[in-house]
């Protein structure tokens, strides 16, 4: 019997600070653990995240140029023969369409994970994705969702797409011990809702805010946290202010306890505009906190679901609807203790990273 070749190739723009470039690192990590020869390829630079790779990652930097660099594709191509992996699997568009070119020829088994609905894509860009497919040895889509839009908009045949959902590292979530950073953040045990992402356009944190105001009205004892940092900071700081919310909104900034964060929050709430598999609401399920999440992208595919127990609920992308969805929340009985158990014992055995890295190795070594 020939021995199973267990050197794997991922490869990506940069490891910054990212929903997909998280769980790159630490399904990197996996792959390590498992016994697995690992080596990282970025195109750009390295980026934030990098620090986090296991040590026995191999990481290599390309520096790509900006915009169309066309020496790439033999640079990448030679590191990739001299590698002989099984197979490479990129993530996200550069990285995808420069993988794709550089082995358009060679054998290697590609592998292409997308990771959200990217409707950006313009009629050149889905006509470089069909051309690119003819390439492809699987397209892995985050979530039902990025499936159907690659399969029904973007016209890539069915047999080459496969849904693996993202996962985390529950058993770090669920020992999240919450009990100090409730004292301090509601410390008259107010309703403690909060978010934990980049302050970027996708994640529509003034929504966010418009609820806040709304919840005014109807339940004053209540605190919205909202962790992390990014771009619209500023935006962020100053809707605080004209809407008055000094009493009601925590700005906590970036933070590296969020198991502890998430355990310490009554809901956890995402008001995205758009979104692929959101990892932070599986992390708060995870922890044993029950979540409310936009129709966006996957969102769908990340609440707890089994029969009539659910994790959470899915609205519609209004502050308004965020709004009744914690009130109805927060006055039925039991129903915040009854959802966070449930999603925690649904996420234990679904959102697990284990069961994502199990379907990879599959899918990179299947005959």
């Amino acid at each position: 019997m020939n021995k199973i070749n267990k050197s794997i190739v991922f490869c990506i723009e940069a490891l910054t600070v990212g929903g997909a470039e998280q769980m790159l690192v630490a399904m990197a990590n996996q792959f390590v653990a498992r016994g697995w020869d690992v080596h990282m390829i970025c195109l750009t630079k390295a980026g934030e995240l990098a620090d986090r790779l296991d040590d026995q990652v191999n990481l290599h930097v390309l520096n790509k140029k900006s915009g169309v660099d066309w020496q790439l594709p033999k640079r990448l191509r030679a590191l990739v023969q001299g590698i002989a992996p099984v197979a490479i699997n990129s993530h996200l568009w550069t990285a995808n369409l420069w993988t794709r070119i550089a082995m358009f020829r060679e054998p290697t088994r590609v592998v292409v994970t997308e990771h959200s609905r990217d409707t950006w894509k313009a009629k050149h860009y889905r006509f470089i994705d069909r051309l690119l497919a003819k390439r492809t040895y699987k397209l892995v889509a985050v979530s039902n969702d990025t499936a159907d839009f690659y399969t029904s908009e973007i016209r890539i045949p069915d047999k080459l797409v496969s849904v693996i959902n993202n996962g985390v590292d529950t058993q770090r979530y669920a020992a999240g011990d919450g009990a100090k950073i409730r004292k301090l953040w509601a410390p008259n045990n107010e309703l403690l809702l909060g978010t934990v992402g980049r302050m970027v356009p996708a994640k529509n944190h003034i929504r966010l805010l418009e609820m806040a105001v709304l919840l005014k009205e109807t339940m004053p004892a209540f605190k919205l946290v909202l962790v992390g940092d990014g771009e619209l900071r500023a935006k962020v700081e100053a809707a605080v202010e004209a809407k008055s919310l000094h009493s009601q909104v925590i700005l906590a900034g970036a933070r590296s306890d969020i198991p502890d964060v998430l355990a310490a929050l009554d809901i956890f709430i995402l008001s995205s505009d758009r979104e692929g598999h959101p990892l932070t609401a599986l992390e708060a399920q995870a922890a044993g906190t029950p979540v409310i999440l936009t129709r966006a992208g996957g969102s769908a595919d990340a609440i707890a679901t089994d029969n009539d127990q659910h994790g959470g609920v899915l609205v519609n992308q209004d502050a308004q609807a965020l709004a009744e969805a914690v009130v109805n929340m927060a006055n039925t009985k039991d129903a915040i203790t009854n959802m966070g158990a449930f999603a925690q014992s649904h996420a234990l055995q679904h959102f697990d990273m284990q069961h994502m890295v199990d379907q990879y190795e599959q899918l990179f070594t299947e005959n």
